[in-house]
């Protein structure tokens, strides 16, 4: 009897060892399941961000460039003011103020897959640390862009007022470009050459150039290089 017993305990007990071990392997085979999805779930949304990261860099660079013309055009419109008379035409002047100001400066990215995995909790997703800061900070990148902007539009917003009250519109559509619109010659003398000699806009004017060059080199740079982070970390994590 103690002989039998001895071997059912021995028995019994690897019976419990195989089924423990076979818990064991179960818990491993669906935990390397699960890892395997969320793999598959990274990888599928690093394809994606990258896409999008790459468009909104492609977005950025012709914001900048849009940027730069207008300053340009308001540079060489400022640099023609003083009490003088005016040294250029009234289609020359038209020209530099409807350049100036024509095209508002407003970086519009793309976050659809962004917003997508902040507001589903998919950051975790992710195996780099540094990634998953980089795209939770992103955020409050575009909030400084966005700030500066806004008053860099207000300048713009303010000098198109000035030139509506103090000048003649009419005689700024000046071209080929502006007879699909039906709008007339103006009937008025004034014209908008005695705008050159506003020390008002003058002052508007710098203050236009001076938010414009910021927006370049601060903001938009600053914006540009985390872009770069983000695409650079997605690519080392992006299966070959």
């Amino acid at each position: 009897m103690e002989n039998k017993t001895g071997k059912y305990l021995k028995y019994a007990i690897g019976e419990i060892v195989l089924v423990v071990i076979g818990i064991l392997i179960a818990l491993q085979i669906n935990n390397w399941n699960e890892n395997s999805k969320e793999r598959y779930v990274e990888q599928e949304y690093l394809v994606s961000l990258k896409e999008e990261f790459n468009h909104n860099l492609i977005e950025l660079d012709s914001v900048v460039k849009s940027n730069t013309f207008n300053r340009d055009n308001a540079v060489e419109l400022s640099n023609l003011m003083g009490p003088d008379s005016p040294s250029i035409t009234e289609k020359e002047f038209a020209d530099l103020a409807m350049n100036m100001t024509n095209w508002e400066v407003q970086y519009r990215p793309n976050q659809a897959v962004l917003d997508e995995i902040i507001s589903s909790g998919k950051l975790t997703v992710f195996s780099n640390d540094k990634l998953k800061f980089t795209l939770s900070s992103y955020y409050g990148k575009l909030y400084k862009v966005k700030f500066q902007e806004e008053e860099h539009s207000e300048l713009r917003r303010d000098i198109i007022a000035l030139m509506n009250t103090q000048g003649n519109v009419k005689k700024m559509l000046i071209g080929e470009q502006w007879e699909d619109f039906g709008i007339g010659k103006s009937k008025f003398k004034l014209g908008n050459l005695h705008l050159l000699q506003s020390q008002e806009l003058e002052n508007q004017l710098v203050d236009f150039i001076l938010t414009s060059r910021y927006l370049n080199t601060h903001y938009y740079s600053e914006l540009k290089q985390e872009i770069d982070l983000v695409l650079e970390l997605i690519d080392k994590e992006l299966l070959k």
